[in-house]
């Protein structure tokens, strides 16, 4: 590696890289690479493994577990302590366990999303993975390349770069080739392209001569790569929830306590008692519950090709209400199909080629080797035969390279080929301009939109709208149409955009790009979950007007804006409009975030996709956004779903995966909070009532340990089995109405029965140790058979298959044994103070079950029809007198 490049001429920084602009030959790379090692340079810190286990010991239970476990070793109850142990052990480990899991999620997942880099070998141009840069390697970088490593500059091309991320410089930096000041800062380096930059224009021949920790980003990683760690929003909501219960668990508790010293009750084994409450109070599986659902769901989603970038996306997936869609790529094929090619004469003769010929005209022809200057495509294989060469680049302009290979045109001027130095790029295409142009000849020649073109021609009024006629007449076909003109070169100096005016129009290249076959059918599925669709593309209204009309998907007219029309109406005006549009058409990327944070203003949520350059500041700005995994670097950088396959079915399934997330977190909650009041109101009620003491410390310790926690892991795995139209968002979407009356609700009335449930076995002159034995049995089985009822907060418990999460069914059933060892053993049944049952008390305790069950399911049927029985005229009705 060599020190202060920007200070030297480019022969000397090859020179002293031992290079050639021919680049490095394979050997070469590989010991270098052997030598300097893999180009990587944002090493995230992690938690170690050590750091990470003893982190589970900072939780309020564990607090309560071992004072408890502290208090038993010190009066020598060993079965207690042993247990209470088990119990802190079993949760450590389980937390350990899954947090070290999810941990690890994002890392594996992102591995699939590789940065490729354009490379010059064995003076061959072709692709590699952006780790395997070596110093000496010359790489060729384009507009939405993110820069992969420190490098000098050897050729430009009206080159800019986004280098935010190292010197705080929001605005572009134009790039290029000439010497600088050898004092000259980071940001003064104007030879340079630094790792982690974004090109925002443009094209560029460098030289790596930094790789990995010697760049300058690298240099100051110990900064940039710490890792902030913060908790999703759900997280944190979560998070203060339990501790509020924990504190006013703890208050209620101490308030046990009271009651029990003030009953004559033993301090000591009082203190026990009040710690195993509180313990039993607490949803201490809540947090292992909650990242096991989002890990699991992030990989649901990837064996979908979807890549999650930030858990916090996949609570976000779930609470969508609307999607912005381009349509290349992701609603069609992304297999852009050269149809045909018009030359202008044809096109105002109404003489078409309306299909794909053998064999091309010599004029056609002609317009082919001229739009080979204004493409980008490199070739991965060029050793090999020419009828297997391997063509990188936008889908259009592959495919105009592959049509003159079909049709024996010279590939020479391809940028990776040797090349006319009097022919080459002048302006590379971008969104905002949408056109490139070339030099040839003494001419520009320009390829973009051709209606853009159009408006620059030199061509009649009558010309214009017959052109323009035809423009709209081929595009409501659902193709997309490159047009191409020239125009003469009048001075020496450089190009300037003023130059381009007056064209001479040529004619246009007709695509074809299908539509994928699975799409109108994940458009539906979205829509039945209260999903609006929009599109939103820079393609003109005809053509997006035939995709809808491939998709079965009824637009009108009126349903259509397009830029155009955006840039007269205000921000008021367009609030009142877009509630109606379905596609936007001709819009540009400032365009999309404008029409995105409309809708958010009007309370949707919004998800976006997208892939270029300028589609980033949209994708960063909406609720989710979603990039093509052939996008830029960028697009990608600012998105948090990535799509490998680019295709719509994969967001349609992904928002499916995202629904049935938040449906399994507020089963979890529900599930975990609906028992939280159980032994808070029995042991309370008891002292109050002059009751003996229902259920001891260690029995209290085990149901929690061995019940609760294994069904609410178990509900990760389940169906979204309500599949409703949401209708809230943000944090009411987890804690809606329906959640509030299950956990409320039945929690308090569940802990009101066990409570009548001990006072009448009490009453009925059962023996103490037989009541409360009866009691523990009930007590330890309602809560697993309630389960079922809660797999879904909605529908009735036999309108689903009640046992199709086995996962659910195998904890359960580990639950029931563990339970049936506990009374039936008599070692174990001695330790736990129980008293042994007989068969008879079978029909009761299912009786109780049922009971339970009933009033669950009772709480559901209420809910279901809150429109009916919740309202004021309901009561009103009831209760007036005639």
């Amino acid at each position: 590696m060599i020190i202060q490049p920007w200070a030297i001429t480019t022969l000397e920084v090859l020179q002293k890289l031992e290079t050639t602009p021919a680049g490095l030959t394979d050997k070469e790379a590989e010991v270098r690479l052997i030598k300097y090692g893999n180009n990587t340079f944002h090493n995230k810190e992690k938690i170690s493994v050590v750091t990470l286990f003893f982190k589970q010991f900072l939780s309020p239970l564990i607090f309560l577990l071992i004072g408890a476990g502290v208090l038993t070793f010190i009066l020598s109850e060993w079965v207690e302590t042993i247990v209470i142990i088990l119990a802190v052990l079993l949760n450590i480990l389980l937390g350990f366990y899954h947090e070290y899991h999810a941990e690890n999620t994002l890392d594996k997942l992102t591995t699939y999303i590789k940065d490729r880099t354009r490379v010059i070998r064995d003076g061959v141009e072709q692709e590699i993975d952006s780790l395997l840069l070596v110093p000496g390697d010359i790489i060729k970088l384009s507009y939405g390349a993110r820069v992969p490593a420190d490098a000098r500059i050897l050729t430009v091309n009206d080159f800019s770069v986004d280098e935010a991320i190292l010197t705080g410089e929001s605005m572009p930096v134009t790039k290029s080739e000439e010497v600088v000041a050898l004092s000259a800062l980071v940001a003064e380096r104007k030879n340079i392209t630094h790792a982690g930059s974004l090109v925002v224009q443009g094209y560029v021949t460098a030289v790596v001569y930094g790789t990995g920790n010697e760049t300058e980003i690298g240099k100051i990683a110990s900064v940039v790569s710490k890792t902030t760690r913060i908790k999703t929003p759900l997280q944190r909501g979560v998070g203060r929830l339990a501790w509020f219960i924990f504190f006013v668990v703890c208050i209620i508790v101490l308030g046990i306590l009271f009651l029990g010293i003030i009953r004559g009750e033993a301090l000591i084994p009082m203190l026990i008692l009040s710690a195993a409450v509180a313990v039993g109070a607490v949803p201490e599986a809540l947090p292992i519950a909650l990242t096991v659902i989002l890990a699991i769901g992030a990989e649901r989603i990837a064996n979908k090709r979807g890549i999650i970038r930030k858990l916090t996306a996949a609570e976000t997936l779930g609470s969508t209400t609307l999607i912005m869609t381009d349509k290349t790529g992701t609603l069609t094929l992304a297999d852009m199909q050269l149809v045909s090619v018009n030359e202008v004469g044809k096109i105002l003769g109404n003489h078409l080629h309306t299909e794909e010929k053998k064999e091309f005209s010599r004029e056609q022809k002609t317009l082919l080797e001229l739009s080979l200057f204004n493409v980008d495509v490199s070739i991965e294989n060029q050793r090999e035969d020419e009828s297997k060469w391997v063509f990188r680049g936008r889908p259009f302009e592959v495919n105009i390279v592959k049509a003159c290979r079909t049709h024996n045109i010279p590939l020479d001027t391809i940028s990776s080929l040797p090349s006319n130095p009097a022919s080459y790029i002048v302006l590379p295409f971008n969104s905002t301009n949408k056109f490139s142009v070339s030099e040839k000849d003494g001419n520009y020649v320009v390829m973009g939109a051709p209606d853009i073109l159009l408006l620059k021609s030199k061509i009649s009024k009558e010309e214009y709208l017959q052109i323009e006629s035809w423009i709209d007449q081929t595009s409501r076909e659902g193709k997309r149409l490159i047009g191409i003109a020239t125009v003469p070169k009048k001075h020496k100096r450089h190009f300037l955009m003023e130059d381009i005016k007056d064209l001479h129009f040529l004619g246009m290249f007709v695509f074809y790009d299908p539509i994928r076959p699975l799409v109108p059918a994940a458009i539906k599925n979205i829509e039945s979950h209260g999903v609006k669709m929009v599109l939103v593309t820079g393609d003109l209204v005809g053509t997006a007007l035939s995709v809808a009309k491939s998709l079965d998907w009824q637009v009108l007219e009126e349903e259509v804006l397009t830029g155009t029309d955006m840039q007269s109406l205000s921000d008021k005006q367009l609030l009142d409009v877009i509630p109606k549009i379905k596609i936007f058409a001709r819009v540009t990327p400032e365009d999309k975030l404008r029409i995105g944070r409309l809708y958010q203003s009007l309370g949707e949520v919004v998800a976006m996709t997208g892939d270029g350059v300028n589609d980033a500041p949209a994708l960063k700005a909406m609720d989710i956004g979603i990039s093509l995994g052939s996008g830029s670097d960028v697009a990608k950088s600012a998105s948090d779903l990535v799509l490998l396959d680019d295709n719509f079915e994969t967001i349609s399934l992904a928002i499916d995966e995202g629904r049935r997330i938040l449906s399994n977190i507020k089963k979890t909650l529900t599930y975990l909070m609906s028992n939280s009041f159980d032994e808070v109101f029995v042991i309370g009620g008891s002292l109050i009532l002059g009751l003996p003491l229902p259920i001891t410390a260690l029995q209290i310790i085990w149901v929690n340990l061995f019940t609760g926690s294994l069904p609410a892991l178990a509900f990760a795995f389940d169906e979204d089995m309500d599949k409703e139209k949401r209708k809230n968002v943000g944090a009411n979407l987890i804690f809606t109405k329906s959640v509030k009356v299950l956990i409320f609700g039945v929690g308090i009335l569940s802990s009101l029965l066990l409570l009548f449930l001990y006072y009448f076995l009490i009453k009925i002159n059962l023996d103490t140790a037989v009541a409360r034995s009866v009691y523990f049995v009930c007590f330890s089985s309602y809560i697993l058979a309630i389960a079922f009822s809660f797999r879904s907060l909605n529908r009735p418990l036999f309108s689903y298959s009640i046992f199709s999460n086995k996962k659910l069914n195998a904890s359960i059933i580990i639950a029931v044994v563990i339970l049936i060892l506990t009374m039936s053993i008599p070692a174990i049944r001695n330790i736990f103070e129980l008293a042994p049952l007989s068969f008879s008390w079978m029909p009761f305790i299912v009786f109780w079950l049922i009971l339970n069950i009933l009033l669950v399911e009772g709480a559901k049927y209420l809910l279901r029809n809150k429109n009916h029985f919740f309202t004021k005229e309901y009561y009103l009705k009831l209760f007036r007198v005639n």
